[in-house]
């Protein structure tokens, strides 16, 4: 018999439920779920092809200033306008572009987007000729918007850090610009420092003293900090160091330099240091680690590091702990971090950077953000990236990727990606900005329903490392299980390779209906992957979307499904510390009162969990039966099994999350007691209850993300 309910609000409706989304994330920030984000219009996602063109340099004009082969763009930055009023949402662009004027000058290039990074304008150039005379070469740009009055700068300020030089890069000198009216004009405001001449030796018998790579933040006591690299510590047996300066006065002067990582070994040499503040009033920082794994497998992993206020990173002695997934993949290369409101109970990190490695550190792949969904701790996982490029400088380009950056819109659901791509008209690297939606629901192809004529590949490059291929019969197909949580209006956005040199097709059947058809534009090769989008009408609940062969032929990565106007709720998987195994409903069942355990991996959406965010914690819906994880009749007391039950309006159905070491706890916001597997048990089938605080990992849990469905 089931027993009584506890019953407080009337039940709303799942697409009540959703309407509401919106309302309810804002209110969450009063409790520390997700950082305020300025209210704007949705932005949509910009996935067709390889994201939009702002910039190609013309064949013949670009110089490289290191010598070997020209590379016409590098270190493409961009920022999304939060804190500007009316401007909200628009997007600016600038980057190092290798290509002099008429005065033989270098200039930093101003382009600005006010349609969601779908067309681009080039509004004007920020030139140092201007203000130095015998400086007229740029390099390194950073843009940065100020989120807050501090000094004498207003929140909306935008600035532009970069490094300037003479032709014959004898000195170095790193300074910033200030635009009050969104980058249409800039006026030089202060040198952070300066040193000696731009070369390049990362050998450990360097004696070159440049300063490189500026970035900026704003630190939790309200200072601008300007970060850099130094190679001026050797002296000290620093190689090079990340440090920086702080202003008090908005930029116009700097004070002493402290450094943020400056190992003493003469080998380790980091740089490329960006910082992101994350929502429990944190720092993280990330820079790339030359010399390593060794001085002669040289492939500048990346680390990061965490600061209580962006000021104290101590030990400045460390390099802190390299950003690798479960499995010691890493990435490599110019890295650049940005914390995101999206994707998760804490949102998420999010890290771009030119290379993927494998666990031994060497070059393998890159086509992939990595994505942290608590605070940084614990392992890492791959998202696709929106636009894709020659990470290991075979295939026509030199440089692509190099130094790219990210940035999220004013309403917190779209990532936007701006960095070099090789052109093979040109040889050189044009400047492409692309987006995905970071609330979109994932599916992987290699877990979807296949026919046996097609085959999963294992591609490096791919979402979660594999693909599927051989879609190539007219009885071929690949039929993937959606589930959404209301009928409507749906995008689907298809990562996908198409190395044929002409334009494929699927064709597209949802729920057996008649068949749409999806269009793939030429890849590069069979592995660069680029986006496809078709719209698509679904029913609350389970769908079915089969894709076929159409024309050509065409290799299906990983779906993504999100409405443009909804935001739809982060999909985990609950993994147990203690045993490893998942959190799910009892035998897939969809009945009201339906207990909770614990199972091995069985693909199963009875062990998909949407994390829905309300002001008092977050519900957990399961996405089989839509229903919510809960402790029966509120009941207090320990050892009471947790079961799954329609929206009650009680807290019995709210939990707490919180995050520490790369674990999660659940606390029920009723009871305020412990969601654990019952007395740490390791078989499958055990239950899931609620307990007081025990220390034991049964009451920690993984969110797993990649690669659920």
């Amino acid at each position: 018999m089931v027993p009584p309910r506890t019953t407080a609000l009337r039940t709303p409706s799942p697409r009540q439920r959703q309407r509401l989304r919106a309302v309810v994330a804002a209110a969450a920030t009063a409790f520390g779920l997700i950082a305020s984000v300025v209210t704007a219009l949705p932005a949509h996602a910009v996935t067709t092809g390889n994201g939009s063109l702002v910039y190609s340099p013309a064949a013949g004009t670009s110089f490289n200033p290191e010598g070997g082969r020209a590379a016409g763009t590098t270190y493409a930055k961009n920022v999304v306008l939060k804190h500007s009023g009316g401007a909200n949402g628009t997007q600016i662009v600038t980057f190092d572009q290798l290509v002099l004027n008429s005065s033989n000058q270098q200039v930093y290039p101003i382009y600005r987007s006010t349609d969601n990074g779908t067309t681009w304008s080039h509004i004007t150039d920020v030139i140092p000729n201007n203000t130095f005379s015998l400086l007229n070469r740029t390099s390194q740009p950073f843009l940065f918007e100020v989120p807050q009055q501090t000094g004498n700068l207003a929140a909306g300020t935008l600035l532009l850090a970069g490094n300037v030089m003479p032709q014959d890069r004898s000195s170095t000198r790193l300074v910033v610009y200030k635009s009050t009216d969104q980058g249409s004009t800039w006026s030089y405001l202060s040198t952070i420092d300066t040193g000696g001449p731009a070369v390049y030796d990362p050998s450990p018998t360097s004696t070159t003293t440049a300063v490189w790579e500026p970035s900026l933040a704003v630190d939790g006591q309200g200072g601008l900090v300007a970060y850099f690299s130094d190679e001026r510590q050797k002296a000290s047996g620093v190689l090079q160091a990340v440090a920086y300066h702080r202003s008090t006065d908005g930029g116009a002067t700097w004070g002493s330099e402290v450094n943020v990582s400056a190992p003493p070994n003469l080998s380790d040499r980091p740089g490329m240091i960006t910082v992101t503040n994350l929502p429990d009033g944190r720092y993280l920082a990330t820079f790339e680690v030359v010399n390593r794994p060794s001085q002669t497998q040289n492939t500048a992993p990346v680390y990061y590091k965490t600061s209580p206020d962006g000021l104290s990173w101590s030990p400045s002695t460390s390099i802190g702990t390299q950003i690798t997934l479960a499995n010691g993949r890493g990435i490599g290369s110019s890295p650049y971090v940005k914390w995101v409101p999206t994707g998760g109970p804490k949102g998420m990190v999010v890290v771009a950077s030119k290379w993927a490695l494998n666990s031994t550190g060497a070059i393998d792949g890159g086509q992939d953000f990595y994505v942290n969904y608590n605070l940084g701790d614990g392992p890492w996982e791959r998202l696709p990236m929106a636009v894709t490029y020659d990470s290991a400088d075979t295939e026509g380009g030199t440089f692509s990727g190099f130094a790219q950056s990210i940035d999220y819109s004013a309403d917190g659901r779209t990532l936007y990606q701006a960095t070099n791509v090789e052109n093979p008209t040109t040889t050189y690297n044009d400047i492409r900005v692309g987006s995905i939606p970071l609330d979109a629901q994932q599916y992987e192809a290699e877990n979807a329903l296949r026919t046996a004529d097609t085959s999963i590949v294992t591609d490096t490059h791919a979402s979660n490392g594999g693909k599927v291929g051989n879609i190539n019969n007219p009885t071929s197909s690949v039929t993937f299980a959606v589930r959404v949580p209301s009928a409507g209006s749906y995008m689907l956005n298809v990562r996908y390779d198409n190395g044929t040199g002409a334009t494929s097709t699927h064709n597209v059947s949802v729920n057996g209906g008649a068949p749409s058809v999806v269009t793939y534009a030429p890849t590069v090769n069979w592995g660069r992957f680029q986006w496809a989008q078709l719209p698509v009408t679904l029913n609350a609940g389970a769908n079915t979307i089969a894709f076929s062969k159409g024309t050509e032929y065409a290799e299906l990565d990983v779906l993504h499904v999100y409405q443009p106007g909804t935001a739809l709720d982060p999909q985990f998987r609950l993994v147990n510390q203690n045993s490893g195994k998942y959190l799910e409903i009892t035998s897939a069942l969809t009945t009201d009162g339906a207990t909770a355990g614990q199972w091995g991996n069985t693909g199963n959406a009875c062990q998909i969990w949407n994390v829905h965010a309300v002001p008092q914690g977050v519900q957990l819906y399961n996405d089989n039966s839509g229903k919510l994880l809960e402790i029966p009749n509120a009941q207090t007391a320990d050892g009471i099994q947790a079961d799954q039950w329609g929206p009650t309006g009680n807290l019995t159905q709210v939990w707490n999350p919180a995050t520490s070491s790369g674990t999660w706890t659940f606390t029920n916001a009723n009871s305020g007691k412990f969601l654990e597997i019952k007395f740490a048990s390791t078989a499958d089938g055990a239950a899931a209850d609620q307990w007081g605080p025990t220390g034991n990992l049964t009451q920690q849990w993984r969110l797993v993300r990649e690669g659920i469905q």
